[in-house]
C-alpha cells in the first residue's frame, strides 16, 4: 500500500502496512496541483489501483484523463456524485422513491428566508449544501435568530447566492448510519449501526461510539436511495428518526467514513471489496452482523474537552466509563497510526487557534 496525503503526519503513513508516503498538496486549496502530484506519485510508485478516500473522489472523477492511463478505479459517474453530495439536490432525486427525507427549503432570496417562520416549526437546521462533518451546520432555536445565523454562515464560508445554505426541519429521534458498497447500481455489502455518542454533546458532530444493528426498514430505504443514483463504489449515509420512529435520510457521502473499523469488525472488508471492483472483479456479497461496538478513541478524548466547554457534565461521565469494543484508531499490532493521528489533530488545532473542526479554503461550498 502506498500512501499520499497533504499532512506530513497522516496516520496511514506510519502504518506497518504502508510501503511509501508521498506528500501531496491540499486538494481543497490546490485542486489542479493535487491531481498533477497524484499522477506523478502513481507513476513513481508504479501503483495501478487508486482508492481516493475523501472528497478528492470528485477531483479524480472530474480529471480522470490526467491520471496515468493504467489507473484502475471503481467510482460513480460525476453527475451522480454531484447530485448525491449536494444537501438539496439529493432530496429532489429521492422525491420519486419511498425513502423518507426531512422537509428542506432552498433559500434563494431574503423573502424565502423570512417565510421560513410560516413554513417550519422551530428549531430548524441551517445546513450548507456541500461540506463534511459539522462544518456549516447549525441548529436555530428561535425564528428571531435565523437571519443572523444564516448570514454568519454565508459570510464565514464566502458562499454566493446560488450556494446559500438550505433550511431543514429538525428531527430529534435516534441517529443511525448505513455504509457499504455498490457494484454497478447493485448493493453488494452494507452495515447499519446506531450512533451512541458523538464528539459534541447531544449527539451532534462526528460519532465516537457506535453499535451495529439489524434494521431492515432503514437498509431498504438506503439501498433504494443509492439505486436511484445508479451508484458504483463506496458510500456512507446518515439517518435521524422522526417522532414516530421513521428513519429519514439526512446525508449521502460518496466516500469511506471515519468509522470504517466497525464495518470490518462486523464482517465487511470494504477496502478489499473496493479493490476487487477496481480491478474488474465482482466482489462476493458481505453483510454486517449486529451487536458489534466500535469507538473512536481520539474522538472521545476530544469529546471530553468539548463536553467540558459545553457544561455537559453528565454526558461527560459516559465518555469516561470503560468500554469493551473495537477501536477505530488503535491496534496493538499497528500502534503508531494513533500517535500520528493525535499529532495531526494537535497541529491543526493549534494552527486554527483552538478549533477541533478547522476549515480550509474550498472545504465548504
Amino acid at each position: 500500500m502506498h500512501v499520499g496525503d497533504c499532512s506530513p503526519v497522516a496516520m496511514s503513513r506510519f502504518s506497518r502496512y504502508s510501503r511509501s508516503f508521498i506528500r501531496l498538496p491540499d486538494f481543497y486549496e490546490e485542486p489542479e496541483s493535487y491531481i498533477d502530484s497524484l499522477s506523478l506519485a502513481m507513476e513513481k510508485t508504479g501503483a495501478t489501483v487508486l482508492l481516493p478516500c475523501f472528497e478528492d473522489i470528485e477531483l479524480v472523477i472530474r480529471f480522470r484523463e490526467r491520471l496515468p492511463a493504467h489507473t484502475m478505479m471503481a467510482l460513480p459517474a460525476l453527475a451522480d456524485w454531484e447530485r448525491a453530495e449536494d444537501k438539496y439536490d439529493y432530496i429532489k432525486v429521492l422525491e420519486s422513491t419511498s425513502c423518507p427525507t426531512p422537509k428542506t427549503k432552498k433559500i434563494e432570496s431574503l423573502d424565502d428566508l423570512a417565510n421560513i417562520k410560516h413554513e417550519f416549526m422551530f428549531p430548524v437546521v441551517v445546513k450548507i449544501r456541500s461540506g463534511n462533518g459539522s462544518r456549516g451546520v447549525e441548529i436555530v432555536d428561535r425564528s428571531a435568530d435565523l437571519e443572523a445565523t444564516f448570514f454568519r454562515i454565508v459570510d464565514e464560508f464566502g458562499l454566493p447566492p446560488h450556494r446559500w445554505p438550505v433550511i431543514q426541519e429538525r428531527l430529534n429521534g435516534k441517529k443511525y448510519k448505513q455504509e457499504g458498497i455498490f457494484f454497478n447500481g447493485e448493493s453488494v455489502g452494507s452495515v447499519v449501526y446506531q450512533i451512541l455518542r458523538c464528539k459534541d454533546p447531544d449527539l451532534f458532530g462526528t460519532s465516537t461510539l457506535r453499535e451495529t444493528i439489524d434494521y431492515p426498514e432503514l437498509s431498504g430505504f438506503a439501498i433504494e436511495a443509492l439505486s436511484a443514483f445508479n451508484w458504483n463504489g463506496v458510500y456512507n449515509t446518515d439517518w435521524i428518526c422522526d417522532e414516530n420512529g421513521t428513519p429519514h435520510l439526512i446525508d449521502i457521502n460518496g466516500r469511506l467514513s471515519g468509522a470504517l473499523a466497525i464495518c470490518y469488525a462486523a464482517g465487511i472488508d470494504v477496502p478489499w471489496m473496493w479493490y476487487q471492483m477496481s480491478i474488474g472483479e465482482e466482489p462476493e456479497m458481505q453483510w454486517g452482523k449486529p451487536g458489534i461496538r466500535a469507538r473512536w478513541l481520539l474522538g472521545d478524548m476530544i469529546g471530553v474537552v468539548q463536553h467540558l466547554r459545553a457544561g455537559a457534565f453528565r454526558q461527560l461521565l459516559n465518555i469516561l466509563k470503560p468500554q469493551v469494543c473495537y477501536l477505530d484508531d488503535f491496534s496493538v499490532a499497528d500502534p503508531l497510526p494513533l500517535v500520528a493521528e493525535a499529532a495531526d489533530y494537535f497541529f491543526k488545532f493549534a494552527g486554527s487557534g483552538g478549533s477541533f473542526t478547522p476549515t480550509t479554503k474550498g472545504r465548504v461550498r
